[in-house]
């Protein structure tokens, strides 16, 4: 800098030597403005930039009309204008500097060595001036400058690069408004080309990246492309990397990076891409000049980005703040900007939502507003009319349903059916706006009877359902809607088909390299649809086998895939080792949390998050070929498929398997027998009584007044009876041998207690409890893979470990959450050690060190507080003293593997633990219990709801004292639980602890706590025993 400073001091010396007039005066001039300009690219001082443009300006006026120089002063004179333009948003600048490009390459031969650059730089200034103010004459002869300015070149020249990257940029933003696809694929190509050449500077080798960045996200649009949309993002952060923080471009970089992050967001679910998409936008608008062209652009990703967290997280100050920035970007965009139409778009957008949440009629009736200017101010040839007319469409259909406005949803079908019309055939979005138009026919006919509306309805989800390059989660969308239709019709058979390939499509909406948070989302959009499924093809006269096979591919996807990954590969590996080695290679790469970065807008170097997300992505790939590899290989070719029909007989040996099934249609138990699967109707269970009753439990137990005998009363007679009559277990059994029966509830059943149910009158042997013995398991597929591990441990003579952990104070939690008895329940247990061959072992109680003995331990005992979290149960956690900073949650325990050494048995001791209290996720079955499942333990014992603190001590008493008498067994644990806590529904448990071990120590009085802090009456008639479920083999 030094050196340039001095350079500019002789140059304005010389300027100052020569006087106008003087023959060498515009030279002088030319030399200063050339260092001046060479140090507002070191410094970005704006003083330089301007001084350089004056200078250029008078070197111009000094020099005669036919100098052989005249066209390179203007060139130079040009070059800085437009790059004040890029820095004010000055349309004067940007106007002089085409008009000077013009005149340059008016002024040169076809051979002269400069023309190429010439014609590059007035085909860069044109294209600009077109996103400013979107004239098509600009844009095409940007195109025809750049073509020119390419074949001015040798296929050596440095320069070519330049020109690739400029003729690659104009031709994809003729694809922006023509919809030629053509442009695009010949933009990407060209770009990809000037990337070849290695000899491109940093900043002309981020253009690159930037542009093609934008074209392939531009492609993967249209075609729904993930690989392109992967590769645009990897392009556009190398841009990012590679751009000096001070640097003007980094503003647009990021920018463009926001863009791609939220789209994959869109395509993927992924969490992460969505608040990197804020945070980079975020950054990108406080760098931004007052008057930046681009402006508008980061305003309205800012808010579109927003909004969709808004979706997913539920945070109103995201909508509020969407609405703000959308609002803003709207004011600050010209009425005649290009762009002003998909401000208005994502405005309307924000505030339906907002109505969605609050129900504001102002809001909705804004949004129809807003959709309608849009409408309104696009061109007749614009490629976006298509979506302006789909997002009208969706906020008139929503006013629709809100006040019964025929003219509403008349107006609502039109502008779909114009949607449609003008999108086209091979774009991505054609099947939404498909999905759209058959939705409000079908509400039309519901409406007013026509058939036509039907058939158009029916039509036009068909179309959608065979659109190219559609979306998975929009194709199952698509099945949905359809089978709803034909099944109104009674058409059983084709509903059945639809939603048959929809189930078959679940998988693919949560890839392996997803994060197990933005598996659980994206799956929830689909809950119930396995279950619909498996009722509509009993409905269409299919077998009980072939429906309840769509119950177990379609739930429990998450843990399925993970027990199948973590599950005994131990054939495999005698078989072909070295296919067991790749498998365990990428296994461990794709069954791994994600590292959360320290910041999404990398500085330099490599960006850890999409590196990471690349490596996931390509294990993910690699998985899918090894695993058809696998199957291709004698006797394994079924290797990670759903169970056989023979497979889910062989799973019942030990006892009947009930998958109790829940639909709008109907309502089935599919009883799994040794020899036998078979269908039991249960025409007394309905969905919205389940409903109801779920939410009426949710209410009374917060209001403390537990109704629980009605609610048992009517599982019984519902549910349970006629399954346990349908097995032939309708007596209490004559001796101690109990049958077991699992339970596997599907959807909002999940919440109830059916071990539980029965008629509770004295002396009646109508209850589940005085039949069978009960446990409970997620699906018949993981109960298989849990019984293929070997239980934990030691060949020496050395006792195994029980890991026991009490909390009988939770830090930051009220005073009423002591739990005086949980130290009594540790304390118990510590004594019957020995007797069960454990050595007992009480860690400090933190999460890191509670995880670090669970890699060991052949019992966890946890007595405390548990929390359910309704809106992502993957963080419903265990109560230690570091909950608030470093939470022990279902989430880290599912992602803490155990199968390779599996524990014995975890008793949850708290409140919650086997619940779920979020409908979304209802399918996936997300809660303590089953993540303890899923790291590796045989058998877990949970609750329900919330439990007493005292007679936790008094139901674990009575289950350690069976294992003590009857070994570690499978049927001891389900044995000692179902023993407690009939003993405590009988009123029998002093007396049964009593007779079983009168030394075992006890707290001689105190008041019942319950373990969540509610309060409840301890009356003759209270359900204390309900909530205590076993989940196991």
């Amino acid at each position: 800098m030094d050196d340039l400073n001095r350079a500019i001091e002789a140059a304005e010396r010389a300027v100052e030597a020569n006087p106008p007039g003087h023959s060498d005066r515009a030279t002088r001039l030319n030399d200063l403005g050339i260092y001046l300009s060479e140090r507002f690219t070191l410094s970005s001082s704006m003083d330089d930039l301007d001084r350089a443009i004056e200078v250029a300006n008078m070197a111009i006026e000094a020099m005669p009309q036919t100098h052989p120089d005249r066209a390179r002063y203007l060139d130079n004179l040009g070059t800085r204008l437009g790059s004040r333009f890029g820095l004010t948003g000055s349309m004067d600048d940007l106007n002089r500097a085409i008009e000077l490009a013009d005149i340059t390459v008016e002024a040169t031969l076809p051979d002269h060595p400069n023309r190429g650059r010439f014609l590059g730089n007035l085909a860069i200034w044109l294209c600009r001036r077109f996103e400013g103010i979107g004239l098509m004459d600009d844009l095409n002869r940007a195109i025809g400058a750049a073509d020119m300015a390419v074949k001015a070149v040798s296929e050596d020249s440095s320069h070519r690069v330049n020109y690739l990257s400029t003729l690659g940029n104009c031709l994809g933003r003729r694809y922006e408004q023509t919809d030629s696809i053509d442009d695009l694929d010949r933009a990407i190509s060209v770009v990809e080309l000037s990337l070849k050449d290695t000899r491109q500077d940093g900043i002309h080798r981020v253009a690159c990246l930037t542009t093609l960045g934008m074209w392939l996200g531009k492609r993967s649009d249209r075609t729904g492309s993930k690989v392109d949309l992967d590769r645009a993002v990897e392009a556009t952060d190398m841009a990012v990397e590679a751009v000096p923080p001070d640097h003007p471009d980094r503003v647009m970089c990021l920018i463009n990076l926001g863009m791609l992050l939220g789209r994959r967001f869109d395509l993927t679910g992924s969490m992460s891409d969505l608040n990197r998409a804020v945070e980079v936008s975020d950054v990108a608008l406080k760098l931004l000049l007052p008057d930046s062209p681009f402006r508008t652009a980061c305003l309205n990703n800012l808010a579109m980005w927003l909004s969709r967290r808004f979706d997913r997280a539920g945070s109103m100050d995201d909508l509020d703040r969407a609405i703000e920035v959308a609002d803003l970007a709207v004011n600050v965009t010209a009425w005649d900007h290009p762009e002003r139409t998909a401000c208005l778009d994502t405005l309307g957008s924000c505030l339906g939502r907002r109505f969605n949440q609050t129900g504001s009629m102002d809001d909705l009736n804004r949004a129809v507003e807003v959709a309608n200017t849009a409408v309104k101010a696009a061109p007749q040839d614009h490629p976006f009319r298509a979506s302006h007319w789909d997002a009208l469409g969706v906020w008139l259909d929503r006013r629709f349903d809100r006040t019964g406005s025929m003219d509403d949803l008349n107006r609502a079908v039109e502008v779909a059916d114009m949607a449609v019309e003008a999108i086209p055939l091979d774009h991505m979005d054609r099947a939404s706006y498909l999905n759209n138009l058959a939705c409000y026919l079908d509400k039309r006919f519901e409406r007013a009877g026509s058939m036509d509306d039907l058939t158009r309805s029916l039509s036009s989800f068909r179309e959608g359902w065979n659109c190219p390059g559609t979306p998975t989660s929009i194709r199952i969308r698509l099945a949905l809607s359809a089978a709803g239709t034909y099944a109104s019709q009674s058409n059983w058979e084709e509903s059945s088909q639809l939603l048959e390939k929809a189930v078959e499509l679940l998988p693919a909406v949560s890839p392996q390299s997803s994060s197990h948070s933005d598996k659980e989302h994206m799956l929830a959009n689909f809950v119930g649809l396995a279950s619909t499924a498996a009722a509509v093809a009993l409905n269409a006269g299919k077998d009980a086998y072939h429906a309840l096979k769509l119950l177990e591919l379609g739930r429990g996807i998450i843990a399925n895939l993970l027990m199948d990954m973590r599950g005994d590969i131990s054939d495999l590996k005698q078989m072909h080792s070295g296919l067991a080695d790749e498998f365990l290679s990428l296994r461990d790469e794709l069954d791994s949390p994600a590292d959360s970065p320290t910041s999404s807008v990398p500085s330099n170097g490599a960006s850890s998050l999409e590196s990471q997300a690349k490596r996931r992505r390509e294990a993910d790939q690699k998985f899918s070929e090894l695993i058809a590899k696998i199957r291709a290989q004698p006797g394994f070719g079924n290797f990670f498929l759903p169970p056989t029909a023979d497979e889910l007989m062989a799973a019942a040996n030990l006892g009947p398997i009930i998958v109790v099934n829940l639909s709008s249609y109907r309502c089935d138990a599919f009883v799994v027998e040794r020899d036998r699967i078979s269908v039991v109707e249960l025409p007394a269970l309905t969905l919205e009584e389940v409903q109801e009753r779920t939410h009426g439990l949710h209410l009374s137990r917060l209001a403390a007044s537990f109704d629980m005998e009605s609610l048992v009363e009517w599982l019984w007679d519902a549910i349970c009876c006629p399954c346990l009559d349908a097995l032939g277990f309708k007596d209490p059994p004559s001796d101690d041998d109990w049958p077991r029966v699992w339970w596997i509830p599907t959807r909002l059943l999940s919440r109830l207690p059916l071990h539980a149910a029965g008629r509770y009158a004295v002396a009646s042997t109508d209850t589940v409890m005085d039949r069978v013995m009960s446990t409970y398991a997620s699906s018949i597929r993981a109960l298989i893979q849990a019984r293929r591990h070997t239980i934990r441990g030691h060949a020496n003579p050395e006792p195994d470990s029980a890991l026991l952990i009490a909390m009988p104070e939770t830090p930051n939690l009220s005073t009423s959450g002591l739990l005086p008895f949980a130290v009594d329940e540790v304390d118990m247990l510590a004594t019957l050690c020995p007797s069960l061959r454990l050595k007992p072992i009480m860690p400090p109680l933190r999460k890191d060190e509670v995880l670090k003995h669970l890699q060991t331990c052949k019992i966890f005992h946890f007595a405390g507080h548990g929390q359910s979290d309704p809106a992502d149960p993957s963080r419903s956690c265990l109560l230690l003293e570091d909950w608030k900073t470093n939470p022990l949650t279902a989430g880290a325990l599912r992602d803490h593997r155990l199968q390779d050494n599996p524990p014995f048995f975890a008793y949850l001791s708290a409140c919650s633990t086997g619940a779920n209290k979020a409908d979304r996720f209802a399918d996936e079955g997300v809660h303590l219990v089953h993540a303890f499942q899923l790291a590796g333990f045989r058998h877990v014992i949970g609750t329900l709801w919330e439990v007493s603190d005292k007679h936790c001590v008094d139901v674990a008493r009575v289950l350690y004292k069976t294992m003590q008498d009857e070994g570690m067994t499978d049927v001891a644990i389900c044995r000692g639980l179902h023993r407690a806590v009939r003993a405590l529904r009988d009123g029998r448990i002093e007396m049964e602890w009593q007779e079983m071990n009168a030394t075992l120590p006890r707290r001689a009085s105190g008041s019942a706590k319950i373990r969540d802090i509610v309060v409840c009456d301890e009356d003759a008639k209270s359900f204390y025993w309900v909530p205590y479920v076993h989940f196991g083999v």
